[in-house]
């Protein structure tokens, strides 16, 4: 039995790809029994990317193979309400109406049940009926016209930062509904949505374009409230420096030796940084490329700047701090082998979660699942037998 704070919750994800699954995984990673729902065939996660999202986002679930569009699999769905807390779903509004597995239908099976759905752009609203993915709530909320260099096409972020966003607002909305639910018997219904996700993360930039009344421009690896802000060449690789304040800045030419920076009229003050950050990086990139990476960091670390390398993606997951914190770590994949993955993002002093359980086979524990909610022996063959649940044989 799973332990853990939330180790008495019965949590049914029917979502597949990455954004509700990530919400069941923080869930399950804290002890909640996650009972990954899939279609017959498995959900898509296992074939998006070479099934690189299954150790990261089914860990410590089990998996039960059901198909819903038959009346035989909805009808052990709605067993399966009875005794749950929370169900998740990331179907498109209208779907679950029309499998019988809507909000009104499964909390009249259930009334203390936290129903949460995750959509690309939400139940209401002129665009709710479109498919929703990651890059789409990028290009929508405004985010992707702000990424990318000013004289190339807008780009997306490299990680599925608005899946990922909208799992972990899922996870949270679901905690307060839950606690509703334990002081009242009631339940509700949890909407998250990608666009949402995506709309709170431009918030900043919204509110700057109504009091300023300047529409936000790409800026590439650099950006418009502060300079040097940005990604400098080196002998050896590329840093990141972050100079928001004045002192910083000083700090930062007095390090490597060019007092004179400071008194270039060109960059004496912030303002002047910005109106000429070309010369600026052009300088910095020349000077900078006389040291190797580590001497800068080092400097710039000493000086109080603050600095980071610029790593590609081998060099991040042999980085030296996510190794000694167990942020990178080896974690069991679906056939047994290991990989690497990340631990438990967010850590309790006294209640911390786990990873206890490699990613499931598709439809690895039906037998075993249903036979916890009441069906009997012959009940589970003959559903197995009809195709209305597989399991992974």
């Amino acid at each position: 039995m799973p332990t853990g704070p939330l180790g008495d919750l019965t949590v049914l994800d029917l979502s597949q790809a990455i954004a509700g699954p990530s919400a069941g995984a923080l869930l399950a990673d804290f002890g909640a029994e996650v009972v990954s729902i899939e279609p017959p065939g498995g959900g898509s996660e296992r074939r998006f990317a070479k099934g690189s999202t299954l150790p990261n986002f089914s860990r410590n679930k089990r998996s039960l193979v059901l198909d819903l569009k038959s009346d035989e699999g909805r009808d052990v769905l709605h067993r399966l309400v009875e005794d749950a807390d929370v169900l998740l779903h990331s179907n498109r509004p209208g779907k679950m109406e029309r499998l019988d597995c809507d909000y009104e239908t499964l909390s009249s099976i259930n009334p203390a049940l936290v129903y949460c759905s995750i959509t690309g752009y939400g139940e209401s609203g002129p665009y709710k009926d479109r498919p929703g993915f990651d890059p789409l709530a990028q290009a929508m909320s405004g985010l992707m016209s702000m990424n990318g260099e000013p004289d190339r096409k807008p780009s997306r972020v490299g990680a599925s930062t608005i899946d990922i966003g909208t799992g972990i607002y899922a996870a949270f909305a679901i905690w307060p509904a839950l606690r509703h639910a334990e002081r009242t018997g009631e339940g509700q219904k949890v909407e998250a949505s990608l666009i949402d996700t995506a709309a709170t993360f431009m918030a900043q930039w919204y509110t700057y374009y109504d009091m300023v009344g300047r529409v936000p421009q790409r800026q590439g690896h650099t950006w418009e409230a502060y300079a040097p802000s940005g990604v400098i060449e080196t002998a050896t690789g590329p840093v990141y420096v972050a100079t928001a304040f004045q002192h910083l800045w000083e700090r930062l030419c007095e390090s490597i030796g060019r007092e004179d920076w400071k008194e270039d009229p060109r960059f004496r003050t912030n303002d002047d940084r910005l109106e000429n950050r070309d010369a600026l990086y052009a300088e910095m990139d020349e000077e900078f490329s006389n040291y190797e990476r580590g001497e800068v960091v080092e400097q710039l670390l000493d000086a109080g700047v603050p600095v980071a390398e610029v790593q590609d993606v081998p060099e991040a997951t042999e980085d030296e701090h996510l190794r000694e914190r167990g942020t990178i770590r080896e974690v069991e994949d679906v056939d047994g082998d290991e990989v690497l993955g990340v631990d438990v993002p967010v850590r309790l002093s006294r209640t911390p979660g786990s990873i206890d359980r490699k990613p499931p086979r598709a439809g690895e524990h039906t037998d075993e699942i249903l036979s916890e909610h009441g069906f009997d022996e012959s009940e589970v063959e003959r559903l197995l037998n009809t195709g209305v649940v597989e399991n992974e044989s």
